[in-house]
């Protein structure tokens, strides 16, 4: 991927597992989007052609649709772009969706469409994510919140990104694990603003809730439910003390 992610290419690929045919005519599609370095890309919309279903790629690319049996094509949002893929048989391809995502080139837009410019900054905070730059992926997913506070895709990148950090945070285990308290904080700030990324969210939350501190190694530590503690490194953030 290039330095400043000037590019975006989103690999669909769309599997078919023995077309699902239902009595209404249904049948059942998955897929996974994948990015330019080869990673899942979350956040991409897919609508299905004569069908009123929808789909926002979780954080792991993928995405399942009950689509009408004479659907013709899945349509691929992302940002301001859009992209048609035909769905007749298994497929891939490649959509090149050209979008600009440098710092300078967000600035500039002379639009100050701030949905538009938080989408930009959330692509960048992707890019970030690939390099596992994980100080800038906040920064930018941040400037995403800012410009757009009812978006819930901003908020699970960084829980996620405070998660993947935990063992390199913290001088002992107990510190380390109150790193996925304050991941959770942010799959709840997520659920709150966005209703849409709810289920994202509380899977994730029930994913990371399993690492708390458990209740006698809190004890020992003279720590207690629901207090507030600091957690260092480059995450410099305090959290609510939960336990398991």
């Amino acid at each position: 991927m290039r330095s400043k992610l000037k590019l975006l290419m989103v690999v669909i690929l769309i599997f078919i597992p023995g077309i699902t045919v239902t009595m209404a005519q249904q049948r059942n599609i998955k897929g996974t989007v994948y990015n330019s370095a080869g990673l899942p890309a979350s956040g991409v919309r897919v609508t299905a052609h004569r069908s009123n279903s929808s789909f926002f790629t979780s954080f792991d690319g993928t995405y399942q649709l009950s689509v009408n049996s004479k659907s013709k094509y899945l349509k691929f949002t992302f940002s301001d772009r859009e992209e048609k893929l035909g769905i007749e048989g298994n497929a891939s391809d490649v959509i090149d969706f050209g979008k600009k995502a440098d710092e300078e080139a967000i600035k500039r837009n002379s639009e100050k469409d701030k949905f538009k410019q938080a989408n930009d900054y959330y692509e960048l905070a992707l890019g970030f994510y690939a390099k596992k730059n994980y100080p800038k992926v906040r920064n930018y997913a941040r400037q995403a919140i800012s410009l757009n506070p009812r978006w819930g895709k901003p908020y699970l990148l960084i829980g996620r990104i405070y998660a993947e950090s935990s063992k390199s945070i913290g001088g002992s285990d107990l510190e380390q694990r109150m790193v996925y308290c304050l991941a959770v904080d942010q799959f709840i700030k997520a659920k709150a603003a966005d209703p849409e990324v709810t289920a994202e969210a509380d899977k994730e939350i029930t994913t990371y809730s399993q690492y708390f501190p458990g209740k006698e190694e809190a004890s020992f530590e003279n720590i207690k439910a629901g207090s507030s503690f600091k957690i260092g490194g480059w995450i410099n953030e305090s959290t609510i003390v939960r336990l398991r």
